[in-house]
């Protein structure tokens, strides 16, 4: 487990170990955690391009202007950000409804949309540069309960990152499968009903017991993600050389945790092929309807 305190240490070292003129795209980044690790990545970066996606122009304007205040020191308000209006919002009221392409809603905008894009800007990203539980499968997803969803779901992204990776030119990016843990956002000031009420308990109970992640430590984290050689291929040094574990067990494939065994045995029963089989039949679909 990498601390706090070596997060961001190896944050500190970007400026000075990796180049310039760093492209990278944002999802969504107009609040919350995209938001706040955006703010880190141009504060550590020099001269950086950024692809801010995402609803609210207005948003994106005050985080454009605030972010002409960061950068490294002699690089301050050199980054330059690119705003593209669109829609990635997740589900707004927890029930379960389906997308007219006849796709689980909270999936279209978490998973489905989320891969197609990833499988665009692969190869983009390349050229540019010369989730903690895991659950049962039922691809579609029409079946399952909202409170199952978020195992569901880690267990497609994390098979869809492992078909992904298999498909890309090898130790030329990275594809990895972030748990935030429970941050604080303005997402949950927003939720609505009864599990609005709980979210935001939760989070009282969290910050109170001092085991929520504050916003801005949660975008130190994501960037450290981002930006550090544990996760090969490439990155800030890191002292010990010590490359993360990935979800196959092999260090420098990537990090995993206690899903391993699980992903092994999905691994045998061919569900990598699988997901990616579905998803790729669920595009196709679409496409022709």
């Amino acid at each position: 487990m990498v601390s706090l305190t070596q997060m961001l240490a190896s944050n500190a070292l970007i400026s000075t170990s990796l180049p310039p003129n760093l492209v990278a795209v944002f999802l969504g980044g107009t609040s919350g955690i995209g938001e706040s690790t955006l703010k880190a990545f141009v504060s550590h970066t020099i001269r950086p391009k950024v692809y801010l996606v995402g609803r609210s122009r207005i948003s994106a304007d005050r985080i454009i202007e605030e972010c002409r205040t960061l950068g490294p020191e002699d690089h301050i308000g050199e980054s330059e950000i690119v705003f593209l209006q669109a829609d990635l919002s997740l589900m707004k009221v927890v029930e379960r409804v389906f997308t007219p392409e006849g796709l689980h809603k909270f999936l279209a905008t978490a998973y489905y949309d989320r891969t197609l894009v990833m499988q665009h800007l692969t190869p983009l990203l390349i050229n540019g540069a010369n989730s903690s539980s895991d659950g049962n499968l039922d691809m579609p997803a029409l079946k399952i309960p909202f409170s199952a969803i978020r195992g569901h779901m880690g267990t497609l992204v994390t098979l869809t990152l492992e078909a992904s990776a298999a498909t890309a030119e090898p130790n030329k990016i990275s594809f990895i499968h972030g748990n935030p843990g429970l941050v604080r956002t303005p997402y949950q000031d927003k939720m609505q009903g009864a599990f609005g009420v709980f979210a935001r308990s939760l989070m009282w109970i969290k910050k109170i017991t001092g085991t929520d992640i504050p916003l801005d430590e949660s975008g130190e984290r994501h960037l450290f993600l981002l930006t550090s050689a544990r996760y090969a291929p490439g990155g800030v040094p890191i002292p010990d050389g010590d490359l993360a574990i990935g979800t196959d067990g092999l260090k420098g494939s990537g990090r995993a945790r206690k899903v391993i065994s699980t992903l092994g045995k999905y691994r045998k029963e061919g569900m990598v092929d699988k997901v990616w089989a579905h998803v790729q039949g669920e595009y196709e679909r679409i496409r022709r309807s």
